[in-house]
Parts: structure tokens; sequence; C-alpha cells
């Protein structure tokens, strides 16, 4: 009787541990989609007014990510037809505010990536110039421009078909949308961010994090691929410029000034009125 009363213990005890394994199993999925699908969606309402600061210069801030309080990204829409576009190379670097001001510009951004010793790595071209051939690279990408004022984002092995009609490019981080899918690329760490979009309808976006707020490679490639309003950038391409401490960005608005400041870097991406 004692033996049968035991086992049938063991029986029951063993139901009641498995029966628990389960619960806790699957609450512990359930929080960790929960999870997933909080990180992947904003967490209030997003705006997707565009703000005019002045001619061919449009801005909208992202707040809907994390705290509302906080902005997520800087984005600024520029339209090429009242620009012209080109790199400054810069020799033991610069910030985007100084040169901004030196050369007059409306708007900077950073670009390559470098080494210890400022030296840039990768494709410059300046005003049609190649200064700097490709880096070989199997992640990296470019942007330019185009004689015609075109934008495009085109990966190195591409550079052949287009150095000819340049008028400039750069040369950094990988695609994280292409023709219109999140790219595949490594998740790396969380970071300050910078880079350039191309959305369907031909629009050029340029964004930026402010320093503090960070995000990994599949968050913002996520970011530039969603729709304007659900916090993201609606691109058809877009690619990362260097980041980190090098992210900055400078826009002089007749109404508003945007400005993210970085450390000093060697090359940027610039904007001057026609």
């Amino acid at each position: 009787m004692c033996t049968a009363t035991s086992a049938i213990g063991r029986t029951i005890a063993t139901a009641a541990n498995v029966i628990r394994t389960l619960c806790t199993f699957t609450i512990s999925a359930l929080v960790s989609v929960g999870a997933v699908a909080q990180n992947d969606l904003p967490s209030a309402d997003c705006r997707t007014d565009w703000h005019h600061i002045a001619t061919g210069i449009d801005y909208r801030s992202i707040t809907c990510l994390g705290d509302p309080s906080d902005t997520d990204l800087h984005v600024v829409r520029l339209a090429p037809q009242f620009f012209t576009f080109d790199v400054a190379d810069v020799t033991n670097g610069s910030t985007a505010r100084q040169e901004a001001e030196k050369r007059h510009a409306a708007f900077v951004i950073n670009a390559n990536f470098f080494r210890k010793d400022r030296t840039p790595i990768g494709v410059i071209v300046r005003g049609g110039d190649e200064l700097q051939a490709p880096h070989r690279s199997s992640w990296q990408s470019i942007f330019l421009i185009d004689a015609d004022g075109a934008p495009h984002i085109v990966r190195i092995p591409d550079w052949r078909k287009y150095r000819e009609s340049v008028q400039m490019a750069v040369q950094a981080g990988p695609r994280i949308v292409v023709h219109g899918r999140i790219n595949k690329v490594n998740r790396s760490y969380p970071a300050a961010r910078a880079g350039v979009c191309l959305q369907a309808d031909g629009d050029l976006l340029f964004f930026a994090t402010p320093r503090e707020r960070k995000f990994d490679m599949w968050e913002i490639g996520r970011i530039a691929h969603r729709a304007e309003s659900k916090g993201g950038l609606a691109c058809r391409d877009a690619m990362l410029f260097d980041g980190g401490h090098s992210t900055q960005i400078y826009v002089a608005g007749d109404l508003q000034t945007i400005r993210v400041d970085g450390d000093p870097v060697p090359v940027f991406v610039f904007a001057k009125r026609k």
C-alpha cells in the first residue's frame, strides 16, 4: 500500500513538473516574442510632418521609438535641383559645423571611415576628380551623385559602370536597404548612426542620430525600411556613413538650424546652393 502510494505520488509530482516546465517555457516564449515586437514597433504615435526650413530643405525628427521627449533621428530632405553636392577632404580632420562655415554650405554630414591617423578609407571623388580609388570590400558601398545631379547607392564592384559620369562620391558602411528590402548585415553593437536614404519617388534623405541615441545595425535597418507613419524613413535604398563618435550633421535653414556635433573626421558630404 505504501509502495503504491509512493509510486502514485511520484507520478503526480512528475506530471506537475512537466506542466510547470511547459508553462514556464510558454511564458518565456511569450515574453521573448513580446520583447521583440515591442522593440520592433514604435512606442508612440509617429508624426510624419515635414517642416520646410529653407528653399530645397525639409526637416523632420523621429521621436516615437523610445522616450517621446527625446529625438531618435534627425532626417533632412534635400532637393538636388537647388544644390551642388561635393566632398570635403580635410587633412587632419574637421567638424561638420566648421566645414559649413568655411564653405558657406547649407548642409554637411560626415562620410568615409578612416584610420587612426585620420587617413580616409575608400573612394573619394571631388568635383569630378577621383582623389582616391575604391577600397576593396565585400560589405561597404558607395554614395555618388552623377553629372546629371541624380543620387545613387552602389556596390563596390559596380563602381566602373558609374565612374565616367560621377560628380562626387564617398565610400562607407553597408547598404541597409536594397531595392526596398532590408539587407542582411551583421548586427554589430549599438552606436550613433548617420547615413543616406533614397526613397521610391526619388527623394534624397540624410539622417543622423543624436550622439546619445544608439542603434545596432538591425535596428537602424528596420527604421530605414519602415514607413514614415511607423517611425521609419521609407527608403528604397539606404546606406550608412561612419558612425559612433564620427556621427555629425549640420543643416543651416532659414527657420531652424539642425546640428549634431561629433569628433573631427577627414571626409564630409556637403551641399551648397546653386
